[in-house]
């Protein structure tokens, strides 16, 4: 079988559920996004495993990220794996070092991991593109400056992630969200990295421990 899924490890609710049955979640919808703006049409989301969820604490605090890791190999389909989660008040650059030195100690694997770290959260993301979400609305100040983006949708629009969040990556512009957050660019770097190497035969784990790529 080829290998031509991408996989997703993920912290949030929202970026797991599927709001409707049958519709896709919204790490789905991300990674396809990503995948058509980069004109790759021999790579696509998985749509039958659903994101492995973990909480922030696990991800740092035990060993569940390699064994989740593990658990992909059964799947001789997977070309990569998306490691997706959000830092809060961490340091998006030095967390995901720690990440990928462990994964680094780890047994060859025959697929790709990519750690993204969102500065904030997830919807800053949301922040940076609010104009093609929200017609007429413009978030003026830093999108990745902002301490709880989450509530801030809540407050203005109802925001809820487990109902919105598909629906809301769906409408992100690439574009603009690559022009304004610094980690959204890290987010679309991973995945030329992803492309190159599965187009080269390869595997990588990334970033590398300097993240030139975010700067």
């Amino acid at each position: 079988m080829s290998r031509n899924k991408i996989y997703a490890i993920v912290e949030g609710q929202g970026e797991a559920n599927r709001p409707v049955s049958g519709s896709q979640s919204a790490v789905t919808v991300l990674i396809n996004k990503l995948l058509i703006d980069l004109n790759c049409y021999t790579l696509f989301p998985v749509e039958k495993v659903p994101p492995f969820r973990m909480s922030y604490s696990e991800f740092f605090h035990s060993d569940k990220l390699e064994r989740a890791i593990r658990y992909f190999k059964s799947y001789s389909d997977c070309a990569a794996v998306l490691v997706l989660l959000d830092m809060d008040d961490e340091c998006p650059k030095e967390q995901a070092s720690e990440l990928t030195n462990r994964l680094r100690t780890m047994e060859s694997l025959p697929f790709s991991v990519a750690v993204v770290c969102a500065k904030r959260e997830y919807e800053a993301w949301f922040l940076a593109s609010l104009e093609t979400i929200h017609r007429g609305e413009l978030y003026e100040s830093e999108p990745e400056e902002i301490r709880n983006a989450k509530g801030w949708l809540r407050k203005k629009f109802g925001y809820k992630p487990t109902v919105h969040q598909a629906n809301y990556t769906r409408l992100i512009d690439i574009t603009i969200a690559h022009d304004r957050s610094r980690s959204f660019r890290r987010l679309y770097h991973a995945f030329q990295e992803i492309i190159a190497a599965t187009d080269n035969g390869e595997t990588i784990i990334t970033p590398t421990a300097d993240l030139k790529e975010q700067t």
